[in-house]
């Protein structure tokens, strides 16, 4: 029987790819009949995400809430799947969510080839598996997510080809000027390490997304200069500017605004920005 090519978009990161876009917002920058549209959601893009104490547990449309399960909240796999949608009509995507909240790669997205062990005890009050002492948690939880999700895809008749890869993470790391020297050595080998783990899959032209970070962030402007030189070194490295494209972090939640995280329009528009590039 012949399969249906599917083509997957991986979405990983920590907070801002979570999403803590506030969903009670959206109308002060979108039509009536957007918001309706995000809140409707996109069938024709489903997601199989994972983020932090919420899962979809297979494949779902994607829309608002598939972010952290006390929250109103979404993230920006919203403006991917809309403009997926629009160029691609004819086209099967979809979207593979696994994002943790204020993770490095330092420590918790450190791949096995990344460098030293991960140090379980940095996170004692989230009950590691003794097993996960060569990397971090949250690689461990992706090479979980990944093959479980496209295994289903797989069940129902698709042949997956990864065609992007949408990397929103640095802001824990660019708190820590040590950091900055082992960044893209430790993001290169965790590229490596999932090309490899998951060769077969993997497009020859795959698009490798790396988002920079806002100015809260104390190293920002180290750790952007770091993501903009590396996706020049990589075939099919793409480095989104989101300072440039004017994302903001200074207006969402009133009246103490969060400025760690995007404002609602801007969690949507990142989304676009990684689209743009699929």
């Amino acid at each position: 029987m012949m399969m249906k090519k599917i083509k997957i978009i991986l979405l990983a990161g920590q907070s801002n790819a979570v999403g803590v876009g506030h969903c009670q917002y959206l109308p002060r920058h979108f039509s009536p009949e957007k918001v309706k549209e995000y809140m409707d959601g996109y069938e024709g893009v489903p997601i199989s995400y994972y983020s932090h104490d919420k899962h979809s547990d297979g494949f779902v449309k994607t829309g608002l809430n598939c972010a952290e399960l006390t929250k109103d909240t979404f993230g920006p796999e919203v403006g991917i799947a809309e403009v997926i949608s629009q160029k691609y009509p004819s086209e099967q995507y979809a979207i593979i969510k696994c994002a943790y909240g204020g993770t490095s790669l330092w420590n918790d997205w450190l791949s096995p080839s990344g460098g030293a062990e991960y140090n379980p005890a940095s996170h004692d009050d989230m009950n590691i598996p003794e097993n996960y002492r060569t990397c971090g948690w949250c690689y461990n939880e992706m090479m979980k997510v990944l093959p479980d999700s496209l295994k289903i895809l797989e069940e129902q008749g698709y042949a997956p080809e990864i065609v992007a890869w949408c990397w929103m993470q640095g802001e824990a790391d660019a708190c820590e000027e040590q950091h900055m020297p082992h960044y893209e050595r430790r993001y290169d080998a965790m590229l490596a390490d999932l090309r490899a783990g998951f060769a077969k899959y993997f497009a020859p032209d795959c698009k490798f997304i790396d988002a920079g970070i806002s100015q809260t962030w104390p190293f920002h402007v180290q750790m952007n200069e770091l993501k903009r030189a590396y996706a020049t070194k990589i075939p099919g490295g793409v480095f989104v500017d989101t300072i440039g494209a004017g994302l903001t972090v200074l207006n969402e939640p009133q009246p103490e605004v969060d400025i760690y995280h995007y404002d609602s329009d801007s969690t949507i528009k990142l989304g676009h920005l990684f689209a743009e590039h699929i």
